[in-house]
């Protein structure tokens, strides 16, 4: 059952006009900003501006039980590129994409109704 659904689009220029190291670890967990140290800047300008967007839907998708910070959600990319969420016990299906200009990012909350 959906218990959460959250989306964000993020215009990925604002993000590049905001990057600092001390936007970065408000946004991203450590691995992510480790994952960032080797990218060049227009590449962490989109990976930021996605896994700004992620986290935003997720925290969206969560409103009703719990408000998390960003850093503390760790968006990694499994073995075929697909990003994952491993947060708490919650069960959490996220996307993320480029275009361009934007990077969205979608997020489903599941679990039983109860929960």
């Amino acid at each position: 059952m959906i218990l959460g659904i959250g989306t964000d689009i993020v215009e990925i220029q604002r993000v590049r006009k905001v990057i600092s190291d001390a936007f970065l670890r408000k946004v991203l967990s450590k691995e992510e900003i480790e994952k960032t140290l080797s990218m060049s800047e227009e590449r962490k300008a989109q990976f930021t501006a996605g896994r700004f967007a992620a986290k935003e839907a997720i925290i969206k998708a969560l409103s009703d039980v719990e408000l998390p910070e960003m850093s503390d959600l760790n968006i990694v990319n499994n073995e075929k590129g697909k990003p994952e969420i491993s947060y708490k016990n919650y069960k959490i299906s996220v996307s993320i994409s480029h275009e361009k200009e934007y990077a969205i990012g979608f997020a489903i909350l599941e679990g039983d109704e109860d929960e």
